[in-house]
């Protein structure tokens, strides 16, 4: 049986080391707060809020929450974005997706000021924070003390907040790193060569054991619903479970650290901010 590479146990380990620097801020009166904007209802804005509302809790962040209607225009949300990034009280922003169709969703995110971006919506952000969902693979690989350095990681998926940002992680700590995407050839063939394969392409259920090599680490990043009404990831978990030596469960696995790891982007804000 594979290490099951549990995201709710590591969460819960974060929380508990976050909560500790919240409240050495709070004993200097530095309050670190999140700013979200949500416009109008769709359901995965809202349940992805609820998840931040609930790592916020659990790590003593505060959060400031902005709730448009659906019909707002792009100016006025820009407006709004403006206010926030003038404002010292808020150590980071972070506005939910997807937006109704008659904003400019490009031209928004490009506002969001890059220290205050915890969520990386553009790229400029990156000189402050690393892409949560990519860092979050390699906490989970550290937090298990996975061995990294001199280890053929494979990545499926180039895309600049995942693919792209946990290759480079991976090479910071010495693994020989191998981008896959659309269009290369052998798919499996290159896949099997991963000691480490973080998979990021976006496809149900698409890895299977022919992609695997025995004993091989999994880090599953796709999140799917599935045929059962349940949810599943990149990976098909049973045939890749029985030749992994290592494998993250979805749901419980990637996810489950992301909104924490986006709260401690908000503490470094904070921090930053104090000095």
């Amino acid at each position: 049986m594979p290490t099951i590479l549990d995201g709710k146990r590591v969460a819960k380990e974060l929380q508990v080391e976050l909560k500790a620097r919240v409240d050495a801020l709070y004993l200097n009166y530095v309050f670190p707060v999140l700013a979200t904007i949500r416009v109008g209802e769709d359901h995965a804005a809202v349940s992805y809020e609820a998840g931040i509302l609930r790592a916020a809790k659990a790590t003593g962040v505060r959060v400031r929450r902005y709730i448009l209607p659906a019909d707002v225009t792009t100016e006025d949300v820009a407006q709004l974005i403006r206010e926030i990034n003038a404002d010292a009280l808020l150590s980071g922003l972070l506005m939910f997706h997807p937006l109704p169709p008659q904003l400019d969703e490009a031209a928004l995110t490009a506002l969001i000021a890059p220290e205050k971006d915890v969520d990386c919506a553009n790229a400029n952000a990156q000189s402050c924070y690393i892409p949560c969902t990519a860092e979050a693979c390699l906490e989970l690989l550290h937090r298990y003390q996975i061995p990294i350095e001199g280890k053929r990681a494979v990545v499926l998926g180039r895309s600049r907040t995942v693919g792209a940002p946990a290759a480079r992680l991976l090479l910071k700590d010495n693994a020989t790193v191998t981008v896959c995407h659309s269009r290369t050839q052998n798919l499996p063939e290159v896949t099997r060569e991963g000691d480490i394969v973080i998979a990021a392409l976006g496809r149900r259920e698409m890895i299977d054991a022919a992609y695997i090599k025995p004993g091989a680490v999994v880090v599953d990043v796709g999140i799917h619903a599935n045929d059962a009404g349940g949810l599943c990831g990149d990976v098909d978990y049973a045939s890749v479970g029985a030749l992994a030596s290592a494998i993250t469960p979805v749901p419980g696995g990637v996810g489950s650290v992301t909104s924490t790891l986006l709260m401690r982007h908000v503490i470094d804000g904070a921090e930053r901010n104090a000095k």
